[in-house]
């Protein structure tokens, strides 16, 4: 019993120490892609010299905008890309396909980890009704206000919608919703989703 015991307590410790390892590495890696991300939408912002600029089309992992919330703090800023796929959740949040883009009518959405790969919406818990998140796309910059946030099933996909849970009305006004997972269930995988929403601030 004691070398089983010992056995277990070794074992632990060296799960702990590859997640903690894991959890590292991704972490740098995320940081890096990000700083990475940050010059690729600075030479993007570059004024064009092409007289009729065509609205430019973004796909899957594309550089798409900069997002700043400044209950985070002043040194908080993620780049979004366009698509929610693992790959790309795994570089920085990433903008649902078919969503606004920032600063139109519509619902401008954006998920991204808590947890791992950079866990930039870590503190997502924190947001309350009234704070800020900017949103930076092509030289202008985009301010929301936090309207309410809520917990909901991973399977109401609703909240992403126009007019977030309310399917047969017409997008009426800028807004934004950000997501994430919260709690993980027996099984490892999480079974709840934290969403914050937002209304462009016209002030």
């Amino acid at each position: 019993m004691r070398l089983l015991g010992i056995g277990l307590l070794l074992a632990g410790m060296v799960l702990v120490g590859f997640t903690f390892l894991h959890n590292w590495q991704a972490d740098h890696e995320y940081s890096d892609t990000q700083q990475k991300l940050h010059e690729v939408l600075r030479k993007s912002a570059a004024p064009s010299a092409a007289a009729d600029q065509k609205k430019p089309v973004f796909h899957e992992g594309d550089a798409l905008a900069v997002l700043k919330i400044p209950r985070f703090g002043a040194e908080y800023s993620a780049v979004i890309l366009e698509g929610v796929s693992r790959g790309t959740l795994e570089k920085g949040p990433g903008h649902f396909p078919g969503t606004a883009m920032p600063g139109e009518v519509g619902n401008f959405a954006v998920a991204g980890h808590r947890t791992g790969w950079g866990q930039p919406f870590h503190r997502l818990p924190e947001l309350e009704k009234g704070d800020v998140i900017k949103v930076g796309r092509e030289g202008t910059e985009y301010s929301y206000r936090v309207t309410r946030t809520k917990v909901v099933s991973p399977s109401d996909i609703g909240v992403v919608l126009p007019v977030p849970n309310e399917p047969d009305s017409k997008a009426d006004k800028a807004r934004i919703t950000l997501t994430t997972c919260t709690d993980r269930g027996w099984n490892g995988t999480y079974v709840h989703r934290l969403v914050a929403w937002g209304e462009l601030d016209k002030g």
